[in-house]
């Protein structure tokens, strides 16, 4: 039995099924903002979604037309990574069919498209039904609160500005972790807060064992990895500058090794090689036998209404 005859045709909206060329264009284009490892990975892994993951999935649209732009106002992406790593990643997205739009800046957003200030006209306004930031993010509200009632300062994130033990000036007993605080321009990443909040468990530690000493936080960098798409990857790790396959198996040694319990990673590593071998992905199980068949079954199904009569009436 073929998809064709679970799910007719007459069941899916005729809108969807012969869309105009230029609602498809903006449906298939999605805009990242933000050329940061976070936006590089999202611009990378959609390119692996529609030219492979999805391919044949759909009757009337090929996932491959998709259109993916990533845009930035800085001159150049991952600009914490080496500049040999940088331009690497660049030709890497470029090949993969990514467009790269840097010192551009993003003026506004609407639900049909961007606004940019790109100094090509045909830039300044790129329509796309999917926009997704990963420009940086703001603080959570907790931070603002935090600083009223403490008369603590804010940066222009709304991260909580902190002593150099990560403690609240004038409040020793309160402690700001992770990306809600502001010491020495630290980046929001997971080894962050990490390693502010050891430091911070041990501080309280000593101090319940007598121990006084204020010690300052010292952030330690482990380095800085970026996953393209399949088999390729960034690495920045001490000397080591790193791009590739190499790179690639780097970061999921590394990612395996974070994980909790031999379990989970005995499980994680099944579900890659099954991806990686079978170039498909499960989860998007959701899109083939579910929308579409409620779609048919709201279509079919005689509408309903609850009553609200009293039933001892």
């Amino acid at each position: 039995m073929t998809r064709s005859s679970c799910v007719g045709e007459s069941s899916v909206p005729s809108r969807w099924r012969r869309p105009d060329p230029d609602a498809r264009r903006r449906w298939l284009t999605f805009v990242v903002v933000g050329a940061g490892p976070t936006g590089v990975e999202l611009a990378g892994q959609l390119v692996e979604l529609s030219r492979h993951s999805l391919r044949g999935n759909f009757r009337h649209i090929d996932p491959a037309q998709a259109r993916i732009v990533l845009l930035d106002a800085s001159p150049t992406i991952l600009s914490a990574f080496p500049d040999s790593l940088r331009q690497r990643g660049t030709r890497d997205l470029r090949e993969l069919g990514v467009e790269i739009l840097l010192g551009t800046a993003v003026t506004d957003v609407d639900e049909r498209g961007v606004e940019t200030n790109s100094a090509d006209p045909r830039l300044r306004r790129i329509e796309a039904a999917t926009k997704i930031w990963a420009a940086g993010v703001q603080a959570s509200p907790l931070g603002g609160m935090l600083a009223a009632a403490a008369g603590a300062e804010l940066d222009r994130a709304g991260r909580v500005k902190v002593e150099p033990d990560c403690s609240l000036a004038g409040h020793p007993e309160v402690f700001v972790i992770g990306d809600l605080m502001s010491l020495d321009g630290l980046p929001g990443v997971s080894q962050v807060a990490i390693q502010s909040g050891r430091h911070a468990a041990d501080t309280i530690r000593r101090r319940i064992a007598g121990d006084k000493t204020g010690r300052p936080f010292r952030y330690r960098d482990l380095g800085s990895m970026a996953t393209i798409s399949l088999f390729r990857a960034l690495a920045a790790m001490g000397p080591v500058r790193v791009g590739g396959f190499a790179a690639w198996v780097l970061w999921l040694v590394v990612h395996l090794a974070a994980l909790i319990g031999f379990r989970n990673r005995v499980s994680v590593l099944f579900n890659w090689t099954v991806a990686f071998l079978g170039g498909g992905r499960a989860e998007r199980v959701i899109t083939r036998q579910q929308v579409f068949g409620r779609h048919a079954m709201a279509a079919q199904a005689p509408v309903t209404r609850p009553s609200f009569t009293n039933s001892r009436t």
